[in-house]
């Protein structure tokens, strides 16, 4: 399902101080600030596909072009804490070396970003920010071929 919704649009991206697969400590969005970022987020293990699904046309189309970067915010309840070298060795273990770096675990308050981003956690959500970490773009789900035209031609817009 792709759903694009508006609420979000024209607000600063809430602050995600994590660290990273490759333990450097990455705080969004301030760390890609001067960069038009794709963040996905997501507080299911089953919705990482749907993030994948965001992400690998991004990166495909703008992983490597400067002025581009992108992160994948998977955010843990709290509660979590306890099991989080688990947690981070089998998503190290799950996802490419290649985008370790890019890859931010935040253990928190979920219902905090819940409701700062009027979001249902059941879902998976791409936000593309634009230089100063302002949300110019939102979806959700699974993108369609439209969805990821719109993406890339605002992404475009965007770093100009």
């Amino acid at each position: 399902m792709t759903k694009k919704t508006n609420l979000n649009i024209g607000k600063k991206f809430p602050e995600v101080a994590a660290d990273s697969l490759v333990n450097t400590r990455i705080s969004i969005p301030d760390s890609a600030k001067g960069k038009v970022t794709l963040v996905t987020v997501s507080f299911l293990h089953q919705r990482q596909a749907q993030l994948e699904a965001w992400l690998e046309p991004f990166i495909s189309r703008f992983g490597t072009t400067k002025g581009f970067t992108f992160y994948e915010v998977p955010i843990i309840n709290v509660g979590y804490l306890f099991m989080r070298f688990m947690i981070d060795s089998a998503m190290r273990a799950a996802i490419p070396k290649k985008k370790h770096r890019h890859v931010v675990i935040m253990y928190g308050d979920v219902e905090s970003y819940v409701k700062a981003l009027n979001l249902d956690p059941r879902n998976g959500y791409a936000f593309l920010l634009d230089r100063k970490g302002i949300i110019r773009w939102q979806g959700q789900g699974y993108p369609s071929p439209e969805t990821l035209k719109e993406l890339f031609d605002i992404a475009e817009k965007l770093a100009k």
